[in-house]
């Protein structure tokens, strides 16, 4: 188990700026009759005795909680990527609609039996400490992350049997066998490039200062960090795209969406992801505030601890399976923006998903057919199956979804009790210990449909439940070796059919929400597709 790494704590200070109303999360000064200024829109001549500061320009983002830790490669944390992106960088990235696009790969080439991957490097990257990036960091980082098994990615890179470094911008992946997933895979969670020469120093990296004072090549670097309050950065000035618009970027963790909500809607906060259903038409009516729709291949699910006694049974897990009412919670709890999902893959990624053999639907009288075809009885209570724990994080409105599948589940004669966790917490119990027999999650699923082999294959790291079967891992291996479209489908709906009556998990809802910004902000992570990066701010601006 990764040991949970403190944080030395600084102190944020927030500068107060003029003229943009929400950017530093206070009000405009008020004038003496109690209103406050508006611009006039007119420039004035300047001051013969002095001349106006020029402004500050202060973004500042909702984080939903602190970082585990500033080294973006050993867990994938959700907390710390939109931070991390910001640092580091990946040999590629996902843009905005989830496509992979250049990071410090400037391009590369696939051999014709898919056995070799060359990437062509840029040649003006730097640390922030002013060394170059070069291949043989990126080498570094790969072996690193293969060498410890703990690291996300390490099983992933099993697939890889060595990584040559012919010059300083040229990396080469000889691959065990062809893997058209690859490249997209290394634009996910975990893959940020690390200077060698400050991590391979004879320390662990959880051990490293750079874990949590990093030494990146991305566009900001890290200024201050205060636990449970902020993180911020600051503009990395010899950034090889660039010094970025914004002056500081602040992460300010409000665990809380109502509250992130008043936040943005009073100016405390200028970016909000997510939106929770219920605020939508309220900042829909709100003038200064900017909303768009954010689709992912993130289905909300339940994952089931197939090591865990209690959960074994698979008539059991149908029945739970079957008294789970997702229209019900898509309507109460996200306001039909996100909408059921029964498919095993995301039915938004069309060419893949399978449409016939899904999650059964909701059926109380046929849950209770199931258990007791399958020899189960109620005790006095009407409980067929007694104890059963989930466990979830705060926000997103997974702990209201849980409230509402404990009702529905009760109504089938099984008990589930809800544990909610602050996020950091959850991951330990969850993704660190496997303490749990349900577990709530979300989770991208994406760039391509070779995520379902890192999600549900025997060996992956992300396979929480511990699901093993030998015929889905074959199905995942062909899928992956071959280019063409129509028979990767067809691999992947078979392998989706084996996940329909297994059932190691269970889908509940697609994910859609709404980004909310500050108006008066342009260029979000939200409108880069094709140019930035996912939660990446190196050209976000004041209009």
């Amino acid at each position: 188990m990764k040991k949970r790494i403190l944080s030395i704590l600084l102190v944020l200070v927030l500068i107060f700026t003029l003229g943009v109303g929400c950017t530093n999360g206070e009000e405009p000064a008020e004038e003496p009759n109690g209103e406050a200024e508006e611009p006039s829109g007119e420039s004035e001549e300047p001051s013969s005795e002095a001349e106006e500061p020029e402004q500050e320009k202060v973004l500042i983002v909702r984080s939903y909680g602190d970082p585990m830790s500033f080294n973006p490669d050993m867990q994938a944390d959700d907390n710390a990527y939109p931070i991390v992106q910001n640092i580091y960088n990946r040999l590629v990235k996902l843009d905005a609609s989830k496509q992979i696009i250049p990071d410090l790969a400037t391009d590369w080439e696939v051999t014709g039996d898919g056995k070799v991957i060359t990437f062509n490097l840029r040649d003006d990257a730097n640390w922030t400490d002013g060394e170059p990036v070069t291949s043989e960091d990126v080498k570094y980082t790969f072996d690193s992350i293969k060498g410890d098994s703990t690291n996300y990615f390490s099983s992933r890179l099993t697939v890889v049997d060595s990584i040559e470094t012919p010059d300083e911008n040229t990396v080469v992946f000889n691959m065990n066998e062809a893997d058209v997933s690859f490249i997209a895979d290394l634009g996910w969670y975990a893959t940020f490039i690390l200077p060698e020469h400050i991590f391979n120093n004879g320390q662990s990296w959880e051990d490293n200062p750079a874990t949590m004072d990093p030494v990146g090549s991305g566009p900001f670097m890290l200024s201050e960090y205060k636990q449970g309050e902020s993180i911020t950065l600051v503009p990395n000035e010899n950034y090889h795209e660039g010094s970025p618009e914004i002056d500081r970027l602040v992460f300010s963790i409000i665990p809380d969406d109502a509250t992130a909500v008043q936040a943005l809607i009073t100016g405390q906060i200028d970016f909000l992801e997510a939106v929770p259903a219920a605020n939508v038409r309220e900042l829909e009516a709100n003038p200064d505030v900017r909303l768009k729709l954010n689709e992912y291949p993130s289905p909300m699910r339940i994952i089931f601890n197939l090591e865990a006694e209690e959960i074994q049974d698979i008539n059991l897990r149908r029945a739970i399976a079957t008294a789970i009412n997702r229209e019900e919670i898509s309507q109460k709890i996200f306001d039909g923006i996100q909408p059921p999902e029964y498919n095993m893959y995301p039915s938004l990624i069309e060419w893949a998903t399978n449409n016939e053999d899904t999650a059964p639907k909701f059926d109380i009288e046929k849950a209770q057919e199931i258990l007791e075809e399958a020899g189960y009885e109620k005790d006095e209570d009407g409980y067929y199956v007694r104890g059963l724990t989930i466990d979830v994080f705060e926000g997103f409105g997974y702990p209201d979804t849980a409230k509402l599948i404990e009702a529905t589940l009760k109504e089938a004669g099984i008990e589930l009790i809800v544990q909610v966790h602050e996020f950091n917490a959850w991951s330990e119990k969850v993704d660190i210990n496997r303490d749990f027999i349900l577990e709530m999650q979300g989770g991208f699923m994406g760039p391509d449909p070779a995520a379902l082999g890192k999600r549900f294959g025997s060996d992956s790291g992300s396979n929480m439940g511990s699901y093993k079967n030998p015929d889905f891992d074959q199905l995942m291996v062909e899928a992956a070796a071959t280019g063409d479209q129509e028979v990767r489908a067809e691999l992947y709906k078979e392998a989706q059919a084996m996940l329909a009556e297994d059932l190691p998990y269970i889908p509940i809802v697609a994910y859609a929400a709404y980004d909310a910004n500050n108006a008066n902000w342009v260029n979000l992570p939200i409108d880069g597709a094709g140019k930035w990066g996912w939660a990446e701010y190196t050209f976000t601006d004041l209009k």
